[in-house]
């Protein structure tokens, strides 16, 4: 049942699993692997046995009920005895071992193969300590073999789910000073004859699992596959430093890794993914796999990154990574087709002249920077403009949104049974969605024109002030809002006391991150039944971007459990009583000092009234706006599974990788062979890494970051100054990180992360504005917040102290 790492090889599959079998035969070949053991698969067989889990789970598996299958197992692992003699034989090899810290990996026997790597879908635990945390960790193992996305890995590729065991890797910690993975050759580019790395100071568990982003290293060797490749035959062709003055490893260390990958790959016979550490000189081997995604995978043609002017730029800086973090995908384009046409609608009013062919290339065109708008050629009707502004500040836009722009939303957005549509019917029902929501979105952009005005409004401002403290007191001005976006974060709030209140099971289950486990108890029940209403009011809410691949809170409630996680410590609502006082105090200092032209102060104010009303209606309709690209997603939902059904497309995620004309044409019966269906979406995968790519580069990696000695400047987007501990939160994920009056770090944020603030005592992003909703909702709150502080996230350290002046933009790196 137990066997050490030195007594196994690759032969040893079926009882060690893939990493357990690879390590043992990195061993064999003399090569330097931290001691360990395994759990053996047979183990994991006989504890499923006596806990009869085939029998509880095959009527959910045969349903392809994925979701209640990983809810059965999750409870058969978490709360069933463990048998005896597995228990005691895992703690004496853990004792035997001298009782370390260690990491404890999943190694299932279908892991790791030549076409199917299930990278990244089963559990990994690290700095494991004590015995009663291995065996912890080990369940916890044991049942990712279970969870949802681990199922629809393994369906979408007919591999048969009670076939599979699982063995788990207990191996000792390796304290690194660096880590990271080299591919022998370059699956990004799809180059044979380069070998790509990306290492990191720490942990390479980070870099795997995209939570640090390390240097890049492109190395040149002899083409995968030719008669000799000698593996002294390597050298170093460029280097992508992510951070200056970061610590970095030799070139001899470089190098002596690459010629160790090169024996590697001679040894398996194929390209290799391997997983390393570097400690003391040394270079520790964690893990050795063949990478999957090469094939016959080619990289479509890319256009070269545009040039941007000064005004795209700002727009993509001030905005746009905010809302689209991540680079779209092909099918991501339909939904790119609601605000395109509202978007170009909106230069036109303002008095652009954008022709109908330049808005046609942007609908159509699959891999390019998309939210490089052409503004087209400025007419005459410019001068309109500030007449236009001020039309737009006398009109009641909320009364239209109320009265006819929302109606038409729900109305295209009402349930329908899109199972009983034929194929016809569901692709116009979602052009229906597409058509309306960009039309009611186009209106409603010519609405925001009012808040032009904050240009006007600026010269009395800095007047009163100066030019220094304008940014802050327009802050200031527009503060204390009371916004659709706060309303959910009220609401969040309210959810997370009535967990407190529904009893010590329910806030454990919450706080342990297993909302499965309500569903044991009464009051459970009712808690789940209070956060699907919650869901049903407030989980159209977008998370990473108004992308139709991106899963909303409905889709995927994993970002709320996170965030009443992290709220069920707080003990106020938030309020927005801070946001008003400062608009108060601001508002009387600005009027009381141009109260000297007659007229001035009045006209200022009721100007800024009409402001704040306009930005108020921007976040409502925001808010609403999202259900149409939530109806759209469910079209596109029932679209995947009808494809995949039909034998068209490997799984149902595939369809993101596909354009809306190829869905078109595939639904109407004129699909290639599954073979290059599976050919064309490996391709267009291959593409998109680059695309992304090149996309994180110019959203948070291009140029250096904006610092001086200590400190990092930004947007002073939420005046106040505090002092605390930094928390980097890198994704939806991580919310829970965060604790009560400790300072939010992240690369951006959008709606869905402002309940965070709630807790935080500050506010610094790697990008945004003082427009964004990150703005907006931290001066509701009143928290001070620096956005835009380029590369953040890297300069400053989890847990370390920092200053924020948000009054100045500046963050101060302390101790």
């Amino acid at each position: 049942m137990i066997h050490r790492l030195s007594e196994l090889s690759r032969a040893d599959l079926s009882k060690a699993g893939g990493k357990g079998a690879n390590l043992g035969e990195l061993i064999r070949l003399g090569l330097a692997v931290p001691p360990g053991f395994v759990v053996s698969a047979d183990a994991y067989a006989e504890q499923a046995r006596e806990w009869r889990l085939s029998e509880r789970l095959s009527d959910h598996l045969a349903a392809g009920r994925w979701d209640e299958a990983a809810a059965e197992a999750a409870e058969v692992f978490e709360k069933s005895a463990m048998l005896p003699e597995i228990e005691r034989a895992i703690r004496d090899a853990y004792r035997e071992h001298g009782a370390p810290k260690v990491a404890v990996r999943s190694s299932a026997t279908a892991e790791d193969l030549a076409d199917a790597s299930f990278a990244g879908q089963h559990e990994t635990f690290l700095d494991v300590e004590g015995e009663d945390a291995v065996l912890l960790a080990l369940r916890r193992c044991w049942a990712s073999l279970w969870s949802p996305r681990a199922l629809r890995y393994r369906a979408a590729r007919a591999i048969d789910h009670l076939s599979v065991k699982i063995a788990a890797v207990v191996q000792r910690m390796v304290p690194a000073e660096f880590a990271g993975v080299l591919f022998t050759v370059d699956p990004v580019a799809q180059r044979a004859d380069r070998m790509l790395l990306e290492v990191a100071p720490g942990l390479g568990e980070a870099v795997v699992s995209g939570h640090t982003t390390g240097d890049v290293y492109r190395l040149r060797r002899e083409p995968f596959g030719a008669e000799s490749a000698p593996s002294a035959d390597v050298a170093i062709d460029d280097r992508d430093r992510r951070e200056a003055g970061r610590p970095a490893p030799s070139d001899a260390m470089v190098l002596e890794l690459a010629r160790l990958g090169l024996r590697l790959e001679k040894h398996f016979g194929c390209p290799q993914d391997v997983e390393f550490a570097f400690q003391g000189g040394s270079i520790h081997l964690l893990q050795s796999r063949p990478i999957t995604t090469l094939g016959a995978a080619e990289i479509e043609p890319l256009p070269p990154p545009p040039k941007l002017t000064r005004a795209q730029r700002k727009m993509l800086e001030s905005n746009d990574n905010d809302r689209f973090p991540i680079a779209p995908k092909p099918l991501d384009q339909w939904g790119f087709c609601i605000a395109i046409p509202a978007l170009t609608r909106t230069l036109r009013f303002a008095g652009f002249d954008v022709s109908e062919a330049d808005e046609r290339a942007l609908m159509d065109q699959v891999w390019r920077e998309f939210f490089v708008l052409p503004l087209g050629r400025p007419t005459l009707g410019l001068l309109k403009l500030p007449q236009k502004v001020a039309t737009s500040l006398r009109t009641d836009w909320m009364a239209w949104w109320e009265r006819e722009g929302f109606k038409r939303i729900q109305e295209v957005c009402a349930p329908v049974d899109l199972r009983a549509l034929d194929d016809a019917a569901l692709l116009a029902h979602g052009d229906r969605i597409v058509a309306t929501t960009s039309d009611v979105l186009g209106q409603r952009f010519e609405g925001s024109a009012a808040q032009m005005a904050a240009v006007a409004l600026r010269i009395p401002v800095t007047l009163a002030v100066g030019s220094k403290r304008a940014d802050a007191i327009m802050g200031d001005l527009v503060s204390g809002l009371h916004t659709r976006t706060s309303e959910v974060n009220i609401a969040l709030y309210h959810l997370a006391r009535k967990a407190t209140s529904a009893g010590p099971e329910v806030v454990q289950a919450i706080r342990e991150g297993r909302p499965e486990a309500l569903r044991e108890s009464e009051a459970g029940r009712a808690y789940l039944a209070d956060v699907q209403a919650f869901l049903d009011e407030h989980g159209h809410r977008e998370s990473t971007g108004l992308y139709l691949s991106a899963p909303t809170w409905q889709q995927d409630p994993t970002p709320v459990w996170g965030l009443l996680r992290g709220m069920l410590d707080a003990t106020e609502p938030p309020s927005e009583e801070a946001g008003m006082k400062r608009y108060r105090a601001a508002l009387e200092e600005v009027t009381g000092k141009i109260r000297f032209v007659p007229g001035l102060a009045g006209a200022f104010e009721r100007t800024l009234d009409q402001l704040r009303r306009a930005i108020v209606f921007r976040e409502r309709s925001h808010f609403d706006l999202t259900r149409g690209f939530s109806a759209l997603q469910a079209v596109v939902t029932e679209m995947a599974r009808r494809l995949h059904e039909r034998g068209h497309l490997p799984s149902t995620d595939d369809i993101f990788y596909l354009t809306i004309a190829e869905v078109r044409v595939w639904l109407q019966g004129k699909a290639p062979p599954l073979e290059e269906a599976k050919k064309l979406v490996r391709r267009r995968r291959a593409t998109y890494g680059v695309v992304n790519g090149r996309w994180q580069k110019r959203a948070f990696g291009a140029g250096p970051a904006n610092t001086s000695g200590d400190a990092l400047q930004g947007i002073g987007a939420s005046s106040g100054v505090v002092r605390g501990k930094a928390r980097i939160v890198r994704d939806e994920r991580e919310f829970n990180r965060l604790q009560a009056g400790e300072i939010l770090v992240c690369r951006f944020t959008n709606p869905s992360w402002t309940p965070l603030f709630t807790l935080a005592a500050g506010v610094v992003t790697d990008t945004g504005g003082a427009v964004s909703h990150a703005a907006i909702v931290a001066r509701e709150y009143g928290i001070p917040a620096v956005l835009g502080a380029a590369r953040a996230t890297e300069r400053i350290t989890d847990g370390q102290e920092i200053l924020v002046d948000g009054t100045e933009g500046r963050v101060t790196l302390l101790r």
